[in-house]
């Protein structure tokens, strides 16, 4: 139990978020479903957006979790049914704060949120160049050690199709590599999803040029990769705050996923196969790639 309180508060730990789960699902006299899932709510928040507590929920937090599941329903990765389940999960974890921490955290709506039911519709979700451009130009203006790292990495998003976390987290050794061979070959030390290795050419001079400018903004700053906080989750943290901020600011609807999707249309356009395209994602499977072009 936490310190000076009557009950669990943290899940550091996959044992702990385990106990945490089953104790939030009897709190609301519910079964071993809900209990599952907030279970894989709990190391999802640990594990992505880095908190160990329920006292650092906020809504900063709330806003975090939401576009993580968002992004994965954008990739394929996750249907909306399931998605819905998670949140409704999500949305009991948001309660129980409220209720036994007093705070006043909004619960989410999936249906506003487009996370509710409904069959496979292809919707054209990647970032317009003009988009992409206006939100380097906020960020630029930040003047900012964080802000100028989000700069490319969101322009390596843009160039080679990579996730968030993996933009974040590149190594200067990695992207060294790739200017030598051409190839840029991502590792579990790049924090690839579930550490599959991909490689990914570089084709364009486009794709160089922001590979070496991201390269020499790590030199110049002595950075190991293209996170300047102490830790990767607070620059996770950061990005999803600059979305919002951007969004309200310009009545945009920036996404760091579409970036993956507007990469994924370029090479289609280019005329490569889908199978190709998937391979340069890192999609385990083919079919996933059909929500990123037509």
């Amino acid at each position: 139990m936490s310190k000076g309180l009557g009950f669990q508060v943290n899940f550091k730990s996959a044992h702990k978020a385990s106990h945490l789960a089953r104790e939030i699902a009897r709190y609301f006299h519910r079964g071993s479903a809900l209990e599952n899932r907030i279970e894989t709510v709990l190391n999802t928040l640990r594990d992505h957006i880095g908190i160990k507590s329920l006292k650092k929920l906020d809504q900063g937090v709330v806003r975090a979790y939401v576009e993580h599941l968002k992004s994965k329903v954008e990739a394929g990765e996750l249907s909306r049914k399931t998605a819905e389940n998670y949140l409704s999960a999500f949305n009991k974890i948001v309660e129980y704060v409220n209720e036994r921490l007093n705070k006043n955290l909004e619960t989410v709506s999936p249906k506003s949120e487009g996370l509710s039911r409904g069959s496979f519709v292809y919707v054209d979700r990647a970032v317009s160049l003009e988009t992409h451009q206006k939100f380097l130009n906020f960020l630029s203006e930040k003047q900012d050690i964080k802000a100028q790292a989000l700069m490319h990495s969101v322009s390596l998003q843009r160039e080679f199709g990579l996730r968030l976390r993996e933009s974040l987290a590149i190594k200067a050794s990695t992207i060294e590599r790739a200017l030598e061979t051409n190839i840029l070959h991502l590792t579990r030390q790049d924090c690839t999803k579930n550490a599959r290795e991909r490689e990914i050419p570089v084709l364009m001079e486009s794709q160089r040029e922001t590979l070496q400018k991201a390269l020499d903004f790590m030199r110049e700053n002595n950075l190991y990769s293209l996170t300047p906080t102490q830790t990767l989750q607070e620059q996770y943290r950061f990005a999803y705050e600059m979305q919002k901020e951007f969004n309200l600011t310009y009545q945009e609807n920036f996404r760091y996923h579409g970036e993956r999707h507007a990469f994924a249309q370029n090479l289609i356009q280019q005329g490569f196969d889908r199978q190709t395209v998937s391979a340069f994602l890192g999609h385990n499977r083919e079919e996933i790639t059909k929500v990123y072009a037509k």
